[in-house]
């Protein structure tokens, strides 16, 4: 860039100089005053004669309107007045439209109308860069991809019911492009991308939707409370069912309470017939040991007279030394 100005200035003042020496060569008495401003013309001729085409651009050159050439980034010469340069980028170009509802919406497979935001890029092929300027122009391109892409989009729409557009909004952008791009095809430009915003339907449809909502969502309550009658239903017989299992552990352990009670008085019983038992057995040691004591003492007092036994009489006595 500052290559370019101090050319410009340079070749004012080469300008200046020549033009002041022809001047004064002539004799003719000009001021210096007068020399700047002339100076300043011949310099503003001389940077109108250059124009520095910018990166990512390409440049029409056109001679009284009509195509010339086509000139990459740099420095380019022109003539002024007579030719002019058109930049034009090679990067990718945005357009927007929007498809309204109403008569210019899309009507989907359940005659809905609805509306959506489009957005489309593209770019110019640079080999054909003289055709677009020659053939078409850069308006009429983009009023062709508007067009075209309003057709697409409601060619898709008129694929599907209008519920089922939200669920599938990325198939529906997805075809639209590849239907666009097929299309633009034989025009001297690329479609690079195809976005899809804002899907819009009608103030019918909106109450539609309104009264579809509160429908469902009165559903959705009868079966909230269903739900809890259901929950408290279960609560009661789960209740019930607690309470029969209470009843029946309750009554089991009485049983068993009153059976180890009577066994209990079983083995009370038998303690008490095994005590009895043993104190009789204590009795009859007691008898046999006072008989056994009793003999004893009679052995102990025995003269060594023998005692007959009388098992039919009373036992003879000796009295007086006479027996009876």
């Amino acid at each position: 860039m500052l290559n370019v100005i101090f050319g410009m200035l340079f070749v004012g003042t080469l300008v200046a100089y020549f033009a002041g020496k022809i001047l004064n060569d002539s004799k003719i008495k000009i001021s210096g005053f007068v020399t700047v401003i002339l100076s300043l013309i011949f310099l503003t001729g001389a940077v109108g004669v250059f124009e520095i085409i910018k990166a990512g651009n390409l440049g029409v050159l056109t001679t009284f309107g009509k195509v010339k050439d086509i000139k990459h980034p740099g420095l380019v010469f022109r003539i002024p007045i007579v030719q002019d340069i058109i930049h034009i980028t090679t990067q990718p170009i945005q357009i927007d439209k929007q498809v309204s509802v109403g008569a210019d919406g899309a009507i989907t497979k359940d005659n809905q109308t609805v509306g959506a935001s489009l957005t489309f890029f593209y770019k110019y092929n640079s080999e054909s860069m003289r055709e677009i300027f020659e053939k078409y122009g850069t308006e009429r391109i983009t009023n062709i991809i508007k067009a075209s892409g309003t057709e697409c989009l409601k060619s898709e729409l008129g694929k599907y019911e209008i519920f089922d557009i939200p669920m599938s909004q990325s198939q529906i952008q997805q075809n639209v492009y590849n239907a666009l791009k097929a299309k633009m095809s034989e025009y001297p430009i690329e479609i690079t991308e195809v976005k899809i915003l804002n899907y819009d339907w009608s103030d019918d449809f909106d109450k539609q939707i309104e009264q579809t909502m509160g429908k469902a969502q009165e559903v959705k309550r009868k079966q909230q409370e269903l739900l809890v009658a259901e929950q408290e239903a279960q609560k009661v017989v789960k209740t019930a069912e607690a309470n029969k299992q209470a009843t029946i552990t309750e009554a089991e352990g009485e049983k068993e309470s009153a059976r180890l009670r009577a066994d209990a008085k079983a083995l009370e019983g038998e303690g008490i017939k095994k005590y009895n038992q043993s104190v009789q057995a204590n009795v009859s040691i007691e008898v046999k040991l006072r008989e056994l004591e009793i003999e004893k003492i009679k052995a102990e007092k025995w003269n060594g007279q023998y005692v007959p036994t009388n098992n039919y009489g009373p036992i003879p006595f000796v009295t007086g030394g006479i027996q009876k």
